[in-house]
């Protein structure tokens, strides 16, 4: 019997190719027989190899006849043993004359006959069975005269390997598995009716895989740069299941957002708190003096682009720097932010936007009435006494008033602390904010005309063949003038509605919205026009307008806080927090941007906020008609809720008709109002 085995490839072609040059054998000295072509499994995701067998041709030596009929004679007395020598294929040996069986000898079928009954052989998928020269796979029936042979084969199954790409396209996934080398041998065994015939299995893993053929795969897939060689060698060395990148694309590094480093330090507490009163909420800074250093600014690191495995570009997000605007009390030397006086320094943040200015402190020893006359003061207002009836106090900053406010008005812009109680007057805090809010509404408006004018003008200069230095000041105003007149009547009144408005709220508005309002009323309303000359003039005042927009156009998170102890028929609103840490609130009109918190009893009035409102008792015995609103995203939590008690969060509304304890109310998430 000559030396045969059973390869798998990729194709038939490296199949045989393999085979030959482990037979060491040439094409001329073997019979090739194709087992399975190549292909792909079902939806083409796994591919199945070409599997040959090659076996060498041997020529068969005529036995002498002399020796056949040795055999023969051989054969016959092992049979006589048993009495009537039943019918049999191969060497046949003596068994019982039961039934028809085969066994597996020498690496041969011996079969004998007997009675009716015919034996079966049933082939494992390791062992290859021939019955009269035709192979089969299945179950067959064995009879007199059938010619049977078993063939079984060394297997050799190369390493294979496979590449995706992942992480849009980012990393090449080398997925390995080795080779095998199945050295098969075939057992004798018993007599059987059914005979299952099975080689037995030695598996040797091996990796004869090169590095080049991953990287010409990897090139296949148009993947040139980005290999990592390291791994590749571990891949063609390995003897067990593989899986690693074996190439990776640059990365994109992200960059770092400009930042401001604070120098100044904070404290708790205000100086006044007392046991009752609790300003752990706010933070105070503490006041700097003139030439120090405030903070610093950190600009931003852009960051690099990456490369996919492709070439494919990978783009990276944007930075943003910190964009810094300075009051007339402090000033920017190259990336320091310096006090030009002692103060109170203040950050406003909008967004990337930070506003840096430092406050004088106005401290008022004595009473507000009419002989101190009204207080208005462009930083912190510190008050030691009462606000009398008919006076008027107003601080840009914040406002500290140590006794009561009776009958009068306070505004304040960034924070107010009453120690005193509030009766029949008016507090404000942050209304600023809403003022600047409906300002940058109009001025958007007013920002894409002025863009639109300065487009039509260079649109006449181009058609003349001038340029805006051409230009003298007196043509150009007549050339705004009559754009204005023919194409842009609608600007005039929305100029005039947004300087009315900047006027009207001059003493609540820092200088920056006042100077841009008289340089739209100088040169789209006055004749005289003394704030643009020439070409620049109006692109530097389109420059301003656009700045203005982008600062205060991002609203920023409400910080404004006002405290009071306990209030009367009084009007309180605030940009940001409302909190009442006495007796209470008893009908008043309060209005926060974000949270109220009563930590005493609300009688009548109403209270209107758009966060969280917390209370401790609301209404009373008397049926007292007493309002609490919150927006859809907010909550309202009290502890007592008398009849006469109406809550409402978004358009969702709830009237207590019989006192509640323990009430809390929000929007579930199908929508509707849930009270507890």
């Amino acid at each position: 019997m000559g030396k045969s085995i059973t390869v798998k490839a990729e194709t038939i072609e490296e199949a045989v190719q393999l085979a030959l040059s482990i037979l060491a054998l040439q094409m001329e000295d073997v019979h090739i027989e194709v087992i399975s072509n190549p292909g792909r499994t079902l939806f083409g995701l796994r591919k199945t190899l070409a599997e040959v067998n090659v076996s060498q041709i041997v020529e068969h030596s005529t036995i002498p006849h002399a020796m056949m009929n040795i055999e023969e004679e051989l054969d016959r007395a092992l049979l006589s043993a048993v009495g009537e020598a039943p019918h049999y294929t191969g060497i046949g040996i003596a068994v019982e004359k039961t039934e028809s069986k085969s066994r597996i000898y020498q690496k041969r079928v011996d079969t004998v006959f007997n009675g009716d009954t015919y034996p079966v052989l049933w082939p494992a998928s390791n062992v290859r069975l021939y019955v009269n020269e035709q192979r089969t796979m299945d179950r067959v029936i064995i009879t007199p005269g059938d010619e049977v042979k078993v063939k079984i084969n060394d297997e050799w199954i190369p390493p294979q390997f496979s590449i995706q790409l992942i992480e849009h396209d980012m990393l090449a996934l080398l997925s390995f598995t080795p080779g095998k080398k199945l050295r098969r041998t075939l057992a004798d065994t018993d007599f059987a009716s059914v005979l299952y015939i099975e080689a037995d299995e030695e598996t040797e893993p091996y990796n004869d895989l090169e590095p080049q053929k991953i990287v010409d795969r990897l090139k296949e897939m148009g993947v040139q740069q980005g290999l990592i060689f390291p791994t590749i060698k571990k891949a063609v060395e390995a003897l067990e299941p593989f899986e690693a990148i074996v190439a990776k694309g640059d990365l994109p590094v992200p960059g770092l957002d400009g930042d401001l480093e604070v120098h100044i330090r904070y404290e708790d507490k205000t100086p006044e708190e007392t046991e009752r009163v609790d300003y752990r909420e706010m933070k105070t800074i503490l006041n700097v003096e003139a030439g120090q250093i405030i903070a610093t600014k950190i600009a931003a690191i852009p960051g690099k682009e990456g490369r996919s495995l492709l070439g494919e570009v990978i783009p990276v997000k944007p930075v943003k720097d910190v964009i810094i605007r300075t009051g007339k009390n402090a000033k920017q030397i190259d990336q320091d932010i310096v006090a030009v006086i002692s103060g109170r320094p203040t950050l406003d943040w909008r967004g990337k936007f930070v506003k840096i200015d430092v406050n004088h402190e106005l401290h008022h020893r004595g009473e507000i009435n009419l002989e101190s006359g009204n207080i208005r003061f462009e930083g912190d207002v510190r008050i030691d006494g009462n606000v009398h009836p008919s006076m008027f106090v107003r601080a840009s900053g914040n406002l500290h008033v140590g006794g009561t406010v009776t009958k009068a008005t306070i505004h304040a812009m960034k924070s107010a602390f009453v120690k005193g109680n509030v009766f029949s007057s008016t507090v404000i805090v942050g209304q600023e904010e809403l003022i600047i809010g409906e300002l940058v509404i109009q001025l958007k408006e007013i920002l894409v005309y002025m863009e639109q004018i300065q487009a039509a003008v260079q649109q006449v200069f181009l058609v003349r063949g001038e340029t805006g230095d051409d230009v003298e000041e007196a043509e150009l105003n007549l050339l705004i003038r009559l754009l204005l007149e023919k194409k842009y009547t609608s600007f005039q009144e929305l100029n005039r509605v947004f300087i009315q408005n900047v006027k009207n709220h001059t003493q609540d508005l820092t200088s920056e919205w006042t100077e841009i309002a008289q340089k739209c009323y100088g040169t789209f309303i006055s004749s005289l026009n003394q704030d643009v000359r020439d070409m620049a003039g109006l692109e530097q005042l389109i420059l301003e307008a656009r700045t203005l927009v982008e600062l205060y156009g991002e609203t920023p998170e409400p910080t404004s806080i006002l405290t009071i102890p306990y209030a009367i028929n009084s009007v309180l609103h605030c940009n940001g927090d409302i909190e009442v840490i006495s007796k209470g609130l008893y009908h008043c009109s309060v209005t926060a941007g974000r949270d109220v918190i009563v930590q005493g009893l609300v009688r009548g009035g109403e209270i209107n906020a758009r966060g969280k409102v917390s209370l401790l008792e609301t209404g009373s015995k008397n049926n007292v008609k007493t309002i609490v609103k919150t927006g859809p995203t907010g909550s309202i939590t009290i502890g007592t809720a008398h009849a006469g008690t109406e809550i409402q969060i978004g358009v969702k509304r709830h009237r207590f008709m019989h006192p509640k304890i323990g009430v809390f109310a929000r929007i579930s998430e199908m929508g509707e109002l849930l009270v507890d």
